[in-house]
């Protein structure tokens, strides 16, 4: 199915035109780059799921070129894996790094297979200080009917159930040592009226909603100084996806774009967004020292699920 040029307009004006942040940004810049030494993240283990591909794979390059210690990378398919930890040893090679790189295949709605990883972590002495939710289920584009009870109830076991199953091992783990939870979730979440792509996968777009509710409400009580939970909009990254609804990938964002906005997710930078949801596109600085600072820190409905018309902010 392809987008006309008047929906493809409008998508593209739904992933920049917010105004939260002006600049916005389409590609890393020094405050998010792989070398700013504040977002070092020497001495860690990072979990990435689905990190062997397209934006996981983006993001596990980010975290061995800020010279993580380990990162483990889990898929279905053994030989993207392979292909991209290889790729990710020459990355480390290339940048000075002894990065260890593990691979795992794990279908990730399978939760006795989940169970089982965690036991392999606790035998090995893995303690994970950086967990990456990234995997998701596709479909084909129907709408919810169409699709069916079953393929609703698989994307549900993978983008939500196997999620939150995971999280609580990552929560769980022990040690005082504080962690990250980066959730890499979309636009869709906020945008279901009118998206058109929310129109064509309405049942990624309601998994999505649901996972980031959930994370949402695990960080009411689970402090940041324990583990930092953040969501994101990791922007247009392309994928041949793209090609068959009518982008090019001139007109996408950089591949290197969420990796770095991951980086920062992952520091006490963006301590003052647990609990939130960011796009990569918006201007980190910003956030943290501009104007809209103050509506982040006394708006406890901004930049969080909620239902729009019911809590308007003075602030706003």
């Amino acid at each position: 199915m392809s987008f006309t040029p008047e929906q493809l307009e409008a998508l593209f004006r739904a992933a920049y035109e917010t105004d939260v942040t002006d600049p916005y940004h389409r590609s890393p810049y020094p405050a998010v780059a792989t070398s700013n030494p504040k977002l070092s993240q020497a001495g860690r283990t990072v979990l990435v799921t689905g990190g062997g591909t397209n934006i996981g794979f983006g993001i596990s390059k980010a975290f061995v070129q800020a010279k993580a210690a380990t990162v483990i990378i889990v898929a279905r398919r053994l030989e993207v894996l392979e292909e991209a930890a290889t790729k990710l040893r020459k990355e480390a090679q290339a940048v000075g790094t002894d990065t260890k790189i593990i691979i795992r295949q794990l279908d990730l709605g399978d939760l006795s297979a989940v169970e089982k990883l965690w036991k392999d972590f606790a035998a090995e002495n893995i303690t994970v200080d950086v967990f990456v939710n990234n995997a998701v289920r596709f479909s084909d584009p129907k709408p919810l009917l169409a699709l069916g009870f079953e393929e609703l109830q698989a994307q549900f076991d993978v983008n939500v159930r196997a999620a939150i199953f995971i999280t609580e091992k990552f929560v769980n783990q022990s040690g005082e040592k504080q962690r990250f939870l980066i959730n890499v979730t979309s636009q869709v979440i906020h945008m279901t009226p009118s998206h058109v792509y929310t129109q064509l996968r309405p049942a990624y777009a309601l998994t999505k909603i649901a996972a980031a509710s959930y994370f949402q409400l695990l960080a009411l009580h689970v402090p940041a100084e324990k583990v930092q939970i953040t969501s994101f909009h990791p922007g247009l990254i392309w994928n041949e996806g793209w090609e068959g609804v009518g982008f090019n990938k001139d007109s996408m964002d950089s591949d290197d774009l969420p990796g770095g906005f991951a980086l920062w997710l992952a520091s006490k930078e963006s301590s003052f967004l647990h609990g939130r949801y960011a796009f990569a596109s918006w201007d980190v600085d910003q956030l943290a020292n501009g104007p809209i600072r103050k509506r982040i820190d006394e708006d406890p409905y901004f930049l969080r699920v909620s239902v729009d018309g019911l809590h308007e902010s003075k602030l706003a």
